[in-house]
């Protein structure tokens, strides 16, 4: 009897233990539930956080009606990429229209034909004017040094505008800086046909060739923007034989003009062909899908007066921010990257 007698009380020693362990254990677990709980709630509404919350109470011996959930979410802005809604996101849907990628082979074509002959007619001025310097020298009475600048200043333009005039694209998008570019080119030209000196002829052809620099810096972007991966060699291929050929065709084409119209009519043709240019580019649609989402999402928020309508390329810094990081990207590579 002694040995069932403690036998007993030892058993009931361990219940004891353990429903004071379970008891302290509810009470510890129901305390940080009340304290959690108090620091989500702010009076009598809820805070919102950025990403849904679930939260359980729990304890030994409570019923099922004591489970309580909280879903919490924060309303998100277009600016704030840590709290968008994926619901709200605008993207291209499957065969848009407005993709680039997605568009038919024959109008891919089309447009690397066009941004090619866009840059053809840039590469072309710089080269035909070598065949009107002869006439230069005769007209200004110039030494061969002298008239060659033409040539040397042109480049100097179109080396510093894409350092400039490129990374515009990223912020605007491709179409707006090529047709704001290719105009530009094109009223440049006219001081050049109509200069009453030399100094007039090499102030133009700069600026000339610093505003038409966006056009060769940002058209392989372009290319870029229609084609996949697969396909990528062979668009570069067709869209670099204008570029790689209008060195050959300017000073035969400005050869042959200089003969029979002058040398004045050398910057006239070019002026013509790049109006005809800035049409035919004009005509095309814009091919950087950042700046299409980023369009299109606040178009969405203003048409519907809801700002959670965001797309992942929206800019959450300022404009004249942006503005620094694109414009000394260039120089920073140009200096701090290694030449392999």
């Amino acid at each position: 009897m002694t040995e069932h007698t403690k036998t007993d009380d030892k058993v009931a020693a361990n219940v004891n233990s353990d429903s004071s362990f379970q008891s302290s254990r509810s009470e510890s677990i129901e305390d940080y539930e009340n304290n959690h709980y108090a620091s989500d709630y702010n009076g009598d509404a809820p805070e919102l956080h950025s990403a849904p919350h679930v939260s359980r109470r729990s304890s030994y011996n409570q019923d099922k009606s004591n489970v309580g959930i909280s879903l919490h979410r924060t309303r998100t802005s277009a600016t704030d990429a840590t709290t968008h809604d994926p619901a709200f996101e605008v993207d291209f849907t499957e065969q848009d229209k407005k993709n680039p990628r997605a568009w038919p082979i024959w109008y891919k074509g089309l447009v690397i034909g066009t941004i090619s002959f866009g840059t053809t007619t840039i590469v072309l001025y710089s080269t035909s004017y070598t065949s009107a310097i002869p006439g230069l020298e005769s007209t200004f009475g110039i030494a061969d040094t002298t008239g060659i600048l033409g040539l040397t200043t042109y480049m100097i333009g179109m080396a510093v505008g894409s350092l400039i005039l490129a990374p515009l694209s990223e912020m605007y998008g491709r179409r707006p800086v090529y047709l704001i570019s290719l105009f530009l080119f094109m009223i440049l030209t006219l001081p050049a046909a109509l200069a009453p000196n030399i100094e007039a002829i090499l102030i133009s052809r700069f600026f000339g060739a610093f505003a038409a620099s966006a056009m060769i810096s940002n058209a392989p972007g372009s290319v870029n923007d229609v084609v996949e991966e697969d396909y990528r060699a062979l668009a570069f291929s067709i869209w670099s034989i204008g570029p790689m050929n209008g060195p050959v065709i300017g000073p035969v084409v400005g050869g042959f003009v200089f003969e029979y119209l002058g040398w004045r009519w050398t910057t006239w043709i070019v002026t013509i062909v790049s109006g005809v240019a800035w049409v035919v580019v004009s005509s095309i649609p814009e091919t950087y899908a950042p700046s299409i989402l980023r369009a299109r999402a606040a178009k969405k928020r203003k048409e519907t007066g809801d700002d959670r309508y965001w797309c992942r390329y929206d800019e959450t810094m300022g404009f004249f921010e942006l503005l620094k990081i694109n414009l000394s990207r260039p120089f920073s590579l140009a200096f701090t990257e290694p030449i392999l």
